[in-house]
């Protein structure tokens, strides 16, 4: 018996060094989601951790952010390069600081998590689901 490859769907969005980057972000994500009907809870988790990471290009990159979502029934993989080679920091819990979680939800969250150096900058990516 021959098994097909599940259909995936992908998507790539260049995001302005702006606060309203992780929104839209998070707007691609969920339609995403969506449109391969994935489950609720993943893609909430999803837009969130999409938006944590383009925050992080926002904030401490100060680039675009180049976004590759990919769906696939039952998994999603986000991808989000930016122009600073530093990799990000895990910084210990400070239950009083305003900022600085990004990272923690990402190990907290995601299935799997990296970061990939690129020239002239890096790629943070997480997955979520099977």
């Amino acid at each position: 018996m021959t098994g097909t490859a599940a259909p995936s769907t992908s998507e790539v969005l260049v995001l302005p060094p702006d606060p309203r980057a992780a929104r839209e972000a998070r707007r691609l994500t969920a339609r995403l989601c969506a449109s391969a009907g994935l489950v609720e809870d993943l893609s909430d988790i999803a837009e969130l951790l999409i938006s944590e990471v383009v925050t992080n290009v926002v904030v401490h990159a100060r680039s675009e952010a180049r976004v590759c979502v990919t769906v696939t029934p039952g998994q999603v993989v986000v991808e989000v390069g930016d122009d600073d080679e530093r990799p990000p920091v895990l910084r210990p819990d400070d239950e009083t600081a305003l900022g600085g979680r990004g990272i923690s939800l990402l190990q907290a969250s995601a299935t799997s998590w990296g970061v990939r150096p690129e020239p002239g900058g890096k790629v943070v990516w997480f997955s979520l689901g099977a």
